[in-house]
């Protein structure tokens, strides 16, 4: 467990007894191992509360089920989840009071720009650390939105090229991706505006309202995002029709080609001895003859149709 102090200078890490009596505003970090003793902690809210909320949490902080619950009067827990630089999500869980913030710690927290925000003077109480993590996270959903759409236009690219099975598969792999981005959005939005209806906003800095306006537009980028994925199923699926009918064209065209060659084929393959030119030597020379006859007449006549084109 380990207990920050928010001040103009940063991040001061101090003993628990001495938050209340050097400051308004501190940060406790709980590793997985030591939820035990946030019970001692958060006693306000009751033992009952939070033994339901930490019985539904993974401790390694891999869980994206985004939360808002209020446990006390004065006590919200709170779940965000967020995408790391390897595009991978991961969840921030922690409780939030008027003078402190408490967070089930994971590694991929970042505490040095929490210290660059406190520098910045940004952060004077636990609700703007909780806002300014939200904006993080959106800028972080936009990030992967953007990726997406650039995946988008290479399989583009690529069906416009030749369409491959492995397309499709792709495809469906965004299509899981932008679901998945929409409804993270939708939870935090909700998350935002029930903060935003509780917000004393100072002027001159952003309020919860503003994040939730921001939320809304990243999620209408999400759903442009979405749609282009739509139509670019649609592109792949009328390539792949188009590559099938170029297909039944060749076997239709050979087809018919074959065809006045095989019906001079079937007709002196009759076992009759009145067949003309069936003990002749000049037979089977007239029968070649004619059979490249009738196929240079097929193909000048599909050439004049633009049909071999």
């Amino acid at each position: 467990m380990q207990h920050y102090f928010v001040s103009p200078e940063g991040l001061k890490e101090i003993e628990s007894q001495q938050i209340l009596a050097e400051g308004k505003f501190s940060i406790t970090l709980f590793a997985a191992e030591e939820w035990k003793l946030l019970n001692g902690h958060l006693a306000s809210a009751g033992s009952a509360g939070i033994d339901r909320v930490l019985g539904n949490l993974n401790p390694q902080g891999n869980s994206f089920n985004q939360r808002f619950e209020r446990l006390h009067p004065s006590l919200f827990f709170i779940g965000y989840s967020d995408f790391a630089d390897d595009t991978k999500e991961f969840a921030i869980y922690f409780f939030l009071s008027a003078n402190d913030m408490t967070i089930l710690r994971n590694d991929r927290l970042e505490l040095p720009q929490i210290n660059d925000w406190a520098r910045r003077g940004l952060l004077t109480t636990p609700s703007d650390l909780a806002q300014l993590l939200g904006m993080e996270i959106l800028e972080h959903h936009q990030r992967q939105l953007e990726l997406l759409e650039d995946d988008v236009d290479r399989i583009e690219e690529n069906i416009l090229e030749t369409p491959e099975r492995w397309q499709r598969s792709e495809i469906i792999n965004l299509h899981k991706k932008i679901l998945g981005l929409k409804k993270s959005l939708n939870a935090h939005q909700t998350i935002f505006s029930r903060l935003a209806a509780m917000d004393n906003h100072d002027q001159g800095k952003p309020s919860w309202k503003d994040l939730v306006a921001d939320t809304q537009q990243k999620l209408e980028n999400a759903r442009q995002t979405h749609e282009l994925i739509e139509i670019l199923m649609e592109a792949y699926q009328q390539a792949i029709d188009n590559r099938a009918n170029d297909i039944m064209k060749v076997l239709t065209l050979l087809a018919t080609i074959l065809l006045p060659i095989n019906l001079v084929t079937s007709f002196f393959g009759m076992n009759f001895e009145a067949m003309p030119l069936i003990h002749s030597p000049l037979g089977m020379p007239l029968f070649f003859g004619v059979s490249v006859l009738i196929v240079t007449a097929v193909l000048i006549l599909f050439w004049r149709k633009h049909w071999l084109r």
